[in-house]
């Protein structure tokens, strides 16, 4: 799933290169603009950073600043690697369930979005809310790691 959303995240933002690039083309051999690139590469980049997260986290490729972990002994190093996890999983369930809770709101409300493109609000937080629910596991994940290491 992890590598799903990684792979995901780099074909849209390769994608919106093209795009743009098109658009660029076009504008400046006078055919015009091609309609909603702007707008659609807003959504785009903004559903490859969501789908990004997990896979980075996943992979340990995230901005870590680990000082005091490293100053520490080995077990209160755990431990506080441990704490760390479970702080980030309680703020991706507190992010997911916000997400879920306004999207579901503005299902209810049938409200929409009138934009270069129209489509029900409660879109745009489906893909997040989704999203922080595997950031929420892959933190749970590493504290499952660090409570029960691999032998070997």
């Amino acid at each position: 799933m992890m590598q799903a959303c990684g792979l995901a995240a780099g074909v849209i933002i390769g994608l919106v290169s093209v795009v743009i690039v098109l658009n660029v083309m076009s504008r400046n051999l006078g055919f015009g603009s091609i309609y909603g690139t702007v707008e659609g590469s807003e959504y785009a980049i903004a559903a490859a950073t969501f789908l990004a997260a997990p896979w980075v986290l996943y992979h340990g490729a995230h901005v870590r600043v680990d000082l005091l972990q490293q100053a520490l002994p080995k077990a209160p190093g755990r431990w506080l690697e441990m704490a760390i996890n479970l702080f980030g999983a309680a703020i991706s369930l507190c992010f997911g369930y916000f997400l879920l809770s306004t999207g579901s709101d503005y299902l209810s409300r049938g409200t929409m979005v009138y934009k270069s493109f129209v489509f029900p609000e409660w879109w745009n937080f489906v893909l997040p809310t989704l999203c922080f629910g595997l950031l929420t596991l892959e933190f749970l994940r590493r504290v499952w790691r660090l409570i029960l290491p691999r032998e070997g």
